[in-house]
């Protein structure tokens, strides 16, 4: 499943250090998909992405696509940010609940900030001049 796209015309606030292990996430998150691993004895999924399981153990992930639909769990607003977050303030960070059973956090894009706790949300892909992060935003 593609999720949209924003365009930004700012570099990411804090870009990541794609390693050999992380880089088909990011590869696949450039093109509109959102993965993870997956447990191939235990089938438990994992994010952030990780070489071994963390119910198990085992070292053998599969790759799997996620849909990026969810709930809204919690939201905050952030009024005062240092470093090379100040340019973004003030912005919303929130926990989404995804379908699958993960639960993550991210910022929210402003629309979705207002909404209640427990709404529908889907996940966006920001393409930041240096590449792509996710955030949360109202579900289409």
């Amino acid at each position: 499943m593609n999720l949209p796209f924003i365009d930004c015309t700012m570099a990411r606030p804090l870009a990541p250090r794609p390693t050999v292990f992380s880089a088909p996430f990011w590869r696949e998150l450039a093109q509109g998909r959102l993965t993870t691993t997956t447990c191939t004895r235990c089938h438990e999924l994992s994010f952030p992405p990780r070489p071994y399981c963390p119910r198990c153990s085992h070292d053998e992930p599969e790759w799997v696509e996620l849909t990026g639909q969810g709930r809204l769990y919690s939201c905050t607003r952030v009024h005062s940010a240092g470093g090379s977050f100040a340019a973004y303030a003030p912005y919303s960070v929130g926990i989404v609940d995804l379908d699958e059973g993960l639960r993550l956090l991210t910022r929210v894009l402003p629309g979705a900030s207002a909404l209640p706790l427990d709404s529908r949300v889907q996940l966006v892909i920001l393409r930041h001049t240096d590449g792509p992060l996710f955030v949360a935003g109202p579900a289409a």
